[in-house]
């Protein structure tokens, strides 16, 4: 079960996302704690949205002072209203939220059945709700409860997009649907920091992207397209622009994921470090045989050469941890160059020398090895910052609806504050 939580300032914006969805028969209304409930026990947005205001301070320090949380269950669950709901009581009991006043719709308009939590973040007295390592603690949270009420793990269904993902087949038609389902799943399962790091994980779909940079009344412009490849990287059909895509995969959207992956590519260095280097121990004679040795350690290898032959470029990947790393990211010494050297005279083999790589015997440490099983604060922050990174705004999905959900409730929080009082005058 994956958490997608928001903070904002737009009660109204966050109220009338769910109830627009109820008034079309795309929601339902599972729980509302601490509310105003009418004769028949129903519940209306305008009585929702004063019952909450009037709880708000009028000179409340806090800005955002809502919290919006969608529950997503993996797609293969089938969990009834009332696990629903108790589901969600758990939850916002363990965050520190059962003793505030929240709402809870169940989405029932795309296949995967998630619910949706509005709910305030300052107390009677204006006093915020703590929120450190917020996203931390909910994935914590989730985890606890998927093994209490026995769902399937929220790391299944990362994979399971993953998996599904086909390559782009330009054969098959509908072409700029086939680049969106794969720049979309890529955009959110991982992590890269270059776009040559990112166009070794497309090299496995049959995608590859390009900058450019285009002038129009003399004010320069940053852009992306997408261009389907064949299997050797040859391009095979017309450039997509990126914004024919649609919000969320272009060009600062890769550069913001770029940046965040900065801090979330750090607690798996060592380990990509580690298991490359044990592979190059081996002595491989060719580059077919290191990568199918890296594929027996998880590990997708991706080189580019120029016209001569000359390695220039080389990319690790682990698809399962979502990340992608240059080999000069590693350290000096798995530079691409080292890699050319290397295969021009497999003979002399610089990583087994343990001046320059360690001992062959050395180990790396357990809490290296398994960071998800440290018990020290400091690295399971840097477990949490990568899982929070991961997570954060986007639920991975096997179709096109969710993208679509979430660009919508991006659109209406930038529209005006719902004005409920001016309606009941």
């Amino acid at each position: 079960m994956i958490a997608k939580i928001s903070s904002t300032e737009n009660l109204g914006g966050a109220l009338g996302y769910n109830f627009k969805k109820v008034e079309k028969g795309e929601a339902s209304i599972l729980l509302a704690a601490e509310l105003y409930q009418d004769k028949e026990g129903n519940y209306t947005m305008a009585e929702v949205f004063a019952d909450m205001q009037a709880l708000i301070p009028e000179k409340c320090r806090t800005k955002k002072t809502v919290f919006h949380c969608s529950l997503n269950p993996h797609p293969d669950e089938k969990l009834s209203d009332e696990r629903l709901t108790q589901i969600a009581k758990e939850y916002m009991e363990a965050l520190g939220y059962g003793n505030q006043p929240y709402i809870v719709f169940k989405h029932n308009d795309i296949a995967r059945e998630h619910i949706h939590i509005v709910s305030l973040r300052v107390d009677g007295e204006g006093k915020k709700i703590n929120d450190k390592f917020e996203k931390r603690r909910s994935k914590k949270i989730t985890d606890a409860l998927e093994r209490i009420f026995g769902l399937i793990p929220s790391s299944k269904v990362a994979n399971k997009a993953v998996e599904e993902t086909p390559k782009v087949d330009i054969g098959k038609g509908n072409i700029k649907e086939q680049v969106s389902n794969v720049v979309r799943m890529v955009m959110k399962h991982y992590h890269f920091c270059s776009l040559g790091e990112l166009n070794a994980i497309f090299s496995a779909y049959n995608l590859t992207v390009e900058e450019i940079k285009t002038e129009f009344r003399g004010k320069k412009y940053d852009g992306l397209v997408y261009v389907p490849t064949d299997d050797k990287g040859g391009k095979v059909s017309t450039p997509i622009n990126a914004s024919d895509i649609g919000r969320g995969v272009g060009y600062t959207a890769v550069q913001n994921r770029m940046q965040k992956s900065k801090q979330a590519i750090k607690p798996l260095i060592s380990i990509i470090r580690y298991r490359v280097l044990q592979t190059m121990r081996t002595s491989p004679k060719t580059e077919e045989e290191l990568q199918q040795r890296l594929e027996e350690q998880g590990l997708r290898v991706f080189i580019r050469k120029n016209e001569s032959g000359r390695i220039y470029g080389i990319t690790f990947i682990d698809d399962k941890e979502g990340i992608a790393l240059n080999g000069s990211r590693l350290g000096k010494g798995y530079a691409a160059n080292v890699f050319n050297a290397y295969f021009s005279n497999p003979a002399h083999n610089p990583f087994l020398d343990e001046t320059l790589y360690g001992s062959p015997s050395v180990r790396l440490e357990p809490s290296i090895l398994h960071p998800l099983q440290q018990n020290t604060e400091e690295s399971d922050n840097l477990v949490d910052e990568l899982i929070e990174d991961m997570a954060d705004g986007s639920f991975l999905s096997t179709g096109n609806d969710d993208w679509r959900e979430a660009a919508w409730q991006r659109k209406l929080r930038k529209l005006s504050k719902v004005n409920i009082r001016r309606r009941k005058h």
